[in-house]
């Protein structure tokens, strides 16, 4: 998407900790890899701002035993661009099948998203627009976050602040078992909600700014969730247009003062 006549520069270098970030999370089959291009790039002076890899524990044996039992994991790194924002992970002792497709001859050996996510710092009742408007399924309502040391450095979170708080809520298109781990497929929304005093910087972060700007939604009948998202608390909703593919979609601004845009599918 280019723009003739950008209104800013974008969201640029920000950390992911601000009110307007967005970011796509991608599977990595060498995290290392592209932590490695990313230091170099650093040190010839392009605009990179980069959290290194960090390890982050995930359903591991409350009585681990090294060597003899599994110890699942992931790596998980920040590379954010002036004009791309990603959260990139390795999984290590356990397998998703359908959640991160790699091309095995691609240079970065990187998937599709995984999950799309966001920051805001609103009333966790204004994410309802998610499930009760667009048809989302939550699987994780509002759970507070432990802040592991991995979450605590990815967010930049210097060092533990009774006023800070993060909370987590988790959505996935219908239609599939979330309890059978092999069938978790990519495609998922992740919300984070921050306590504190955050800046916010969704000027910076829709149409006309450079960067990343929107997130897109494929439905089946853009007609009705025309109707919904109109009678819903959303504002700025636009009508229903043909764009050049000639697919119908329209745009809006969700209650939390993210940009979206439904599509016809």
């Amino acid at each position: 998407m280019i723009w003739d006549n950008p209104v800013n520069e974008g969201l640029g270098l920000s950390p992911l900790k601000v009110v307007g970030s967005r970011w796509g999370t991608s599977l990595c089959l060498d995290v290392f890899n592209v932590a490695n291009h990313a230091e170099d790039g650093q040190a010839l002076g392009l605009p990179i701002y980069y959290v290194p890899p960090q390890r982050n524990l995930i359903n591991r044996p409350e009585n681990f035993t090294p060597f003899y039992q599994a110890n699942p994991c992931v790596h998980e790194m920040v590379l954010i661009q002036p004009l791309t924002r990603q959260v990139i992970f390795q999984r290590h002792d356990y397998h998703r099948p359908n959640s991160g497709i790699v091309n095995p001859d691609s240079y970065f050996k990187a998937s599709e998203f995984v999950h799309a996510g966001l920051i805001v710092d609103c009333e966790s009742e204004r994410l309802d627009f998610y499930d009760q408007v667009l048809g989302l399924v939550r699987t994780l309502d509002n759970v507070e976050s432990g802040y592991s040391l991995a979450s605590r450095n990815i967010l930049e979170v210097k060092k533990e602040n009774p006023d800070e708080r993060m909370f987590n809520t988790y959505f996935t298109a219908p239609g599939y078992d979330l309890k059978e781990k092999n069938q978790v497929h990519s495609g998922n929304f992740e919300v984070l909600r921050l306590e504190g005093n955050l800046e916010n910087k969704q000027t910076y972060s829709r149409p006309g700014c450079l960067g990343t700007s929107l997130y897109t939604l494929k439905v089946t009948d853009i007609d009705s969730y025309h109707q919904k998202v109109s009678n819903s608390e959303a504002t700025e909703v636009t009508e229903i247009i043909v764009n050049e593919f000639a697919e119908k979609s329209f745009s809006f601004v969700a209650p939390d003062g993210y940009f979206w845009t439904l599509l016809q599918s």
